[in-house]
């Protein structure tokens, strides 16, 4: 079980910010959680998107080079393996991240599937690599950038890629959302941690915790998690097309299943559709 380990790990693992001192184990420690309790938004809830995505990647010399560029836990992990393996594949994969905890939690998941990945704790923003990737896909990380930081953020993406390299990504668009970030409303709070509390309550074998340490977990995650809007699909259009890249699609996903969950039962701030993405490098 991944969720009492990353409960565990996460106050060692996690990242300490050199500004505050604090480290990011509210989120790292207890995203788990979310998800054993069906609240986290994954890669999962748009895995028919991925695994039609991933069809079209290929290696121009070998098997096809994938960076998963930030990720919070395995999910992204578990699904390019699965998909790559259902053609015959074994993708080499860098897993990129700038704390060690999803990284342990990727080699902890790696160890299981048989496969041989490289995870590596670095800022996106400061990586670089020898050879160029096939394929840079992460889910919901877009908003984890300011708007002037997501140009560099692209421009990055761009130099890892390969001519006919693909981003691959889901991120939330917020229409008319402020630039500033944003976290949960005290509305979506009180009902997230009510349904938090009851589920845990109905589950206590699985979290392994008691159903008061995951009430202390749930109030400190909805107190600090936030992220900056991506406020409409032109502005992703312009983004990518400005970086350099062809944007292929730009499609919204909130009619299936993971976007009906109500947003009162999802574990990110706000509400918006669900836009999927492929872009191109030219």
């Amino acid at each position: 079980m991944s969720a009492p380990l990353a409960r565990e790990l996460a106050p060692r693992l996690c990242r300490k910010d050199p500004v505050t001192g604090e480290n990011c184990s509210w989120n790292h420690g207890f995203w788990q959680c979310l998800r054993l309790m069906d609240l986290a938004v994954t890669p999962a809830d748009q895995a028919d998107f991925y695994h039609r995505a991933f069809q079209s990647v290929t290696g121009r010399s070998g098997m096809p080079r994938v960076l998963i560029s930030g990720t919070t836990d395995y999910s992204m992990l578990a699904h390019v393996l699965a998909f790559h393996r259902e053609r015959g594949l074994e993708p080499v994969v860098t897993v990129l991240d700038i704390c060690d905890t999803p990284l342990f939690l990727n080699r902890w998941y790696a160890a299981r599937a048989s496969a041989g990945v490289e995870c590596t704790r670095s800022d996106i923003l400061d990586y670089d690599c020898a050879a160029p990737f096939d394929a840079v896909c992460t889910d919901s990380f877009l908003g984890q950038f300011s708007p002037d930081k997501r140009i560099r953020l692209l421009e990055k993406w761009r130099q890892l890629l390969r001519p006919g390299g693909a981003v691959i990504t889901v991120t939330r668009v917020r229409a008319g959302a402020d630039a500033a970030p944003i976290g949960f409303s005290p509305e979506q709070a009180r009902a997230l941690r009510s349904t938090i509390v009851r589920k845990a309550a109905a589950m206590p074998a699985g979290l392994q915790a008691d159903p008061a340490e995951i009430a202390r977990a749930a109030d400190l995650y909805l107190s600090r998690q936030q992220s900056w809007p991506v406020r409409s699909r032109e502005e992703v259009r312009q983004l990518f097309a400005g970086c350099g890249f062809r944007v292929d699609e730009l499609s919204d996903s909130r009619r299936t299943a993971a976007a009906r969950r109500p947003p009162k039962e999802a574990a990110s701030p706000g509400e918006g559709e669900q836009l999927r993405i492929i872009a191109t490098r030219l």
